[in-house]
């Protein structure tokens, strides 16, 4: 597929170079520009961002002047970096067919590594390149160029040599090994008295002028930026040059110097603490020279003087990095020829490693440095659409990583800078934002509500089969991974069809589609890149990252009980594990048994048996030594514990009560009991407090105080305890200790067992609670005890802690759920919020969003949900029709924070 790929854009690349009159300087520079892949690369060990080799550059470009001279292509690339449109990251004034030479754009920073985008006329080389087009000049050739400025072949070489700077008959007494050991020697000391020099002229021509003369309002802060500790550089190093010129006037031949640089190198720590800001420095100097007129013109003024050697400041700010990297290959150098017996052989080795942990962090701490001053700026720069849009990012949480950022188009055809869109890549969310400009700066307001990367999935069109599914890349429940209690697996396709809502795509399509999943999410919407390698480098961050976050944040995984029995039609409702192991299933086409304990089959292959052929059965019950509760299409039903035997022809059920929504089994006040939800015409609901009690012989009832305590063998009987009669609709209930708690539309109420007094959980005089009293949009699902006087109320849209008066827990955190949950289990440290589409598990302390399980037709199938094993059924995604039933399995045991 991806030699496919590469064959395609390489016809796209020749047909777009037909169009190129590559003569002329400027169209070649566009199609270079677009066609060139930035990458981050390694020179000299410094790690840089946003470059491209010289082997790239000149590969790239004999595709578009459609030559096969790599010399001839040399040469136009000479040309465009002759007029600024790229750069060496060293600034050297050379353009080298090698893929050890790194090169940059000019004013990257200013362009957020975009490189893609239109390209105003001012930017662009200008010129003619002779050789290329029908020469007015018959003279004009390969051989014999003509007047142009671009034919020039000029390279300017350094003739400083050792064997030019001593006697000649030293020289000629010299031998051939030692001679090339002193050149390098020599390289060393005149390179070190270069670099010291450069420094003294960034201080005596720009430090000391821009302190002392009105050019800047905020000079010493500028200069701190800019320059940070330039200044402990050249004073460190005009003391490691000064004792290398002593070793070098004590004699002719220098015998060793690596007890010099080993005296030295102790003192480089500023080099990487410069290194760690350079990014920030280039920042503020490009800025100021755009806002400030005064400051641009003493650049140019500055630039232009004979002590600058033509090199450009920047080229200067870049050289206490660059000198680092080049001491250990200079040292290697010295090395390769120096004499076993020479004490060089064993401090040069120590000195290099040291400027190698040096170098390693250098990378590291400018890779950090760079990526928390990016976090900062688009945190300050940053505002959203609406309020509702509002996402607390939170960029400034150590950790946080800006992964990518680039921009796309909103149409595919379009060149207007109008469509464009930045898009940010973090470690956790995924933002697009428009762009304006203000001040010389890109200001951003948001497009689209920030996507969680657990919430995202992407797809493409490759423009030849859009009846395919479409490949979701949001965790998919995997078979092969979860039996191994690993997370479920993104796909990894390569191919990302379209979906119904992206009309089908031309072939070679540079877009991209976005799905944010869950209640704040927005329909699916595409955007368009510039190149597909663009396009491929995108899906691949997305892909990697959210594989990362997968493999990070597992906590639960998904372990298949039931596979290849139940068809969708035939849909799961509950689930009841038994101590032996065999699951109870309640489905709308009865109640069936595992023949078998779970742990006893493999690969999932359970066999069912229908033990109650009865339609619709919602809700089922085990109470263990007594019966089996059932309901079923609004009755509910008791059956004897033997028709869980197989050996046991079905028996009859008993009636309980009609008209039944929904009953639950628990412990209040020392009793076990059942309590029932009806609807009548009295009342919109009633709640029928039923308690299970031992009939003797006499018929006589023995009140029953634990399920534990049940006699077995003995009748079973449901006794009246209490009706509870409730003006509204109850949709769930909770039995505490002494209270039971019951979930309406509109609030949640507390009856006091004891008295049967009711009263509201939430305190209407609590202001902190306005949000959820003032809303009559939304319901409350159901209530946890987290820990003494602290309960945790999940709603459909948040949750939230109060104490034992109702009133808002402040300390603790208010949980937004990304989805419309219909249902909860509490597992602790972490509460699960269960949609159709996926399984939300966030943290009870923090709030934050741990890890989320994606889905179809996903419903919480356990009855009991606090601290306790939860089982679910789902559509299975690898046997279409069927249902999974599943258990979610702790993989990950973090320890709970600190209250």
């Amino acid at each position: 597929m991806n030699l496919k790929r590469e064959e395609q854009q390489k016809s796209i690349d020749a047909y777009r170079s037909q169009h190129v009159y590559t003569a002329l300087l400027s169209q070649v520079a566009i199609e270079f520009y677009k066609r060139i892949v930035l990458n981050s690369l390694t020179k000299d060990g410094i790690e840089y961002h946003h470059v491209f080799s010289g082997k790239d550059a000149v590969d790239r470009l004999l595709s578009v002047l459609r030559i096969h001279d790599r010399l001839e292509a040399l040469q136009v690339g000479c040309a465009l970096r002759h007029q600024g449109f790229f750069h060496d990251v060293n600034y050297e004034p050379f353009f080298i067919d090698s893929q050890h030479e790194l090169y940059e754009f000019r004013d990257l920073t200013v362009k957020d590594d975009q490189v893609f985008t239109d390209l105003q006329s001012s930017e662009l080389p200008n010129g003619i390149y002779t050789d290329l087009t029908d020469c007015y000049s018959p003279t004009c050739t390969s051989d014999n160029l003509c007047y142009s400025w671009s034919c020039l072949r000029k390279k300017e070489e350094d003739t400083r040599l050792w064997s030019q700077s001593v006697p000649e008959n030293i020289v000629e007494a010299t031998l051939p090994e030692e001679r090339k050991r002193q050149e390098c020697i020599y390289e060393l000391i005149y390179t070190e008295q270069d670099f010291v020099r450069d420094l003294l002229y960034v201080h005596d021509f720009w430090v000391d002028p821009l302190l002392s003369k009105d050019i800047i309002d905020h000079k010493q802060e500028f200069v701190d930026q800019v320059f940070f500790n330039i200044e402990d550089i050249r004073l460190a190093n005009t003391a490691l040059a000064q004792s290398l010129e002593a070793r070098q006037s004590e004699k002719y031949l220098v015998s060793s110097i690596g007890d010099v640089m080993l005296e030295h190198v102790c003192n480089f720590q500023p080099f990487v603490d410069y290194g760690a800001h350079q990014v920030i420095g280039k920042f503020h100097f490009e800025l100021e020279k755009k806002r400030n007129h005064l400051f641009a013109q003493f650049v140019e003024e500055t630039e232009r003087k004979p002590e600058s050697r033509r090199l450009e400041l920047n080229g200067y700010l870049t050289k206490p990095t660059t000198r680092l990297g080049r001491y250990n290959l200079l040292l290697r150098e010295i090395l390769k020829r120096t004499p076993d017996d020479n004490p060089d052989k064993e401090t040069i080795p120590q000195i290099m490693e040291i400027i190698t942990r040096y170098l390693t962090q250098v990378n590291i701490e400018a890779g950090k440095c760079e990526n928390y001053f990016n976090l900062q700026q688009i945190g300050e720069r940053l505002e959203f659409k609406t309020p509702s849009d509002y996402v607390d990012l939170k960029l400034e949480k150590p950790g946080r990583q800006l992964l990518m950022k680039g921009r796309m188009k909103r149409k595919g055809n379009s060149s207007s800078e109008a469509s464009d869109l930045q898009v940010f890549l973090f470690d956790h969310y995924l933002v697009f934002a428009k762009i304006k400009y203000e001040d010389h700066l890109e200001w951003y307001r948001t497009y689209k509500r920030p996507i969680p990367l657990e919430l995202l999935s992407i797809h493409v069109s490759n423009g030849t089969n859009t009846r395919q599914k479409r490949a979701s890349s949001i965790l998919p429940y995997s078979r092969s991974t979860t039996m191994n209690n690993v997370a479920p697996r993104p796909s990894t396709s390569e191919n990302f069809p379209a979906t119904a809502t992206t009309p089908p795509a031309k072939p070679n399509s540079l877009s991209i589609s976005f799905t944010h999943h869950g209640r704040k999410g927005t329909p699916t919407f595409t955007l368009f890149t510039s190149a597909s390698s663009i396009q491929q480098i995108w899906i691949k961050k997305i892909l990697d990252q959210k594989q990362l976050i997968t493999e990070r944040n597992s906590i639960f995984s998904i372990l298949p009980l039931v596979q290849n029995h139940f068809i969708t039609s035939n849909r799961v409702n509950n689930t009841v594990m038994m101590e032996d192991g065999r699951i109870l299933v309640a489905a709308d086409q009865g109640v069936y048994i595992t023949t078998t304990t779970i742990a006893a089959e493999k690969k999932n292959n359970a066999i069912m048996t229908r033990i109650i052929h009865i339609e619709k059965v919602s809700q089922i019950e085990l109470m263990p030594e007594s019966q089996l509760l059932v309901l079923a299409d609004k009755t509910l039903w008791t059956f004897p514990l033997e028709i869980l035997s197989q050996s046991v022809s079905q028996q009859r059920g008993r009636s309980v009560s009609q008209n039944t929504t929904f009953f639950h089994v628990g412990e209040c006040l020392g009793k076990t009991l059942v309590c029932v939800v009806k609807t009548n015409t009295l009342s919109p609901t009633t709640i029928r407090v039923l308690e299970p009690v031992v009939m003797d012989e006499n018929k006589k009832t023995k009140s029953m105080f634990s399920l534990k305590r049940l006699v077995r063998g003995g009748p079973i009987g449901l006794k009246p305890y209490k009706d509870l009669y409730l003006p509204s609709e109850a949709l769930s209930i909770n039995l505490l200790k002494s209270k039971m708690c019951i979930s309406s539309p509109k609030e949640i109420g507390v009856v006091d067992m004891k008295n049967l007094g009711v009263q509201a959980l939430l305190d209407p005089e609590d202001e902190e609670l306005s949000f959820v009293i003032n809303r009559q949009d939304v319901h409350p699902v159901t209530i946890y005890r987290i820990q003494f006087a602290e309960y945790l109320v999940c709603y459909n849209e948040f949750a939230f802690f109060v104490d034992q008066r109702g009133r808002f827990i402040k300390s603790r955190p208010r949980i937004d759920w990304e989805g419309a949950p219909d249902s909860f289990a509490l597992s602790y440290p972490y509460i699960l919020a269960f949609e159709p589409d996926f399984i939300e598990i966030r943290s009870v302390h923090t709030g934050e969003l741990e890890q989320v399980i994606r889905g179809k037709n996903i419903r919480c199938t356990s009855t009991n949900t606090h601290n306790t094993i939860l089982q679910g059924a789902m559509d299975d995604p690898e046997n279409e029709g069927y249902q999974l039933i599943f258990q979610l399995d702790g993989i990950v045991k973090k320890d709970p924070e600190p209250y």
